[in-house]
């Protein structure tokens, strides 16, 4: 759903005059992160998720890991929380912003009223762990599981 989304995004001029031509009524912003391979990378590199010494050693191998496994569930579902709690406090600092702001501007608008939700913060990450694989870091290898679901 979220890859529909953002493939017909109203572009930047009209995004907030018109509906979503396939999602007029939005809910976008009430899914989560789509639990790929890329995002785990991407934060475990970015330290936000810190993997045991067996899983990297399995990853760095290059070893398969098995479909519904302790390990794949694991990094799926921590990968779930970690980008929740990154929203959660971006919707912190972004509140703590409009108050401060608020009591300095007496009361004026601060900042964009743009939506945060995990969607947006998982195109990020994806977009970020392309850049710097481009980019000749080195990054832990993502995890190798046979699935249907990625």
């Amino acid at each position: 759903m979220a890859e529909t989304w953002a493939a017909f995004f109203p572009s930047q001029s009209s995004s907030n005059q018109l509906p979503h031509p396939i999602f007029p009524g939005g809910g976008i912003h009430q899914l989560t992160m789509f639990a790929d391979y890329r995002v785990p990378q991407i934060l475990h590199h970015l330290k936000i998720l810190t993997y045991s010494s067996s899983l990297l050693t399995l990853l760095e191998s290059g070893h398969h890991i098995e479909h519904g496994s302790k390990e794949e569930v694991s990094i799926r579902a921590a990968s779930i929380v970690a980008v929740e709690r990154v929203r959660d406090e971006i919707l912190a600092l972004r509140h703590q912003d409009k108050e401060m702001a608020s009591a300095v501007t007496m009361g004026k608008e601060c900042g964009a009223d743009v939506p945060i939700s995990s969607v947006l913060i998982d195109f990020y990450l994806w977009d970020t762990a392309k850049q710097i694989e481009d980019g000749g870091e080195v990054v832990v290898p993502a995890h190798r599981t046979r699935s249907i679901w990625y």
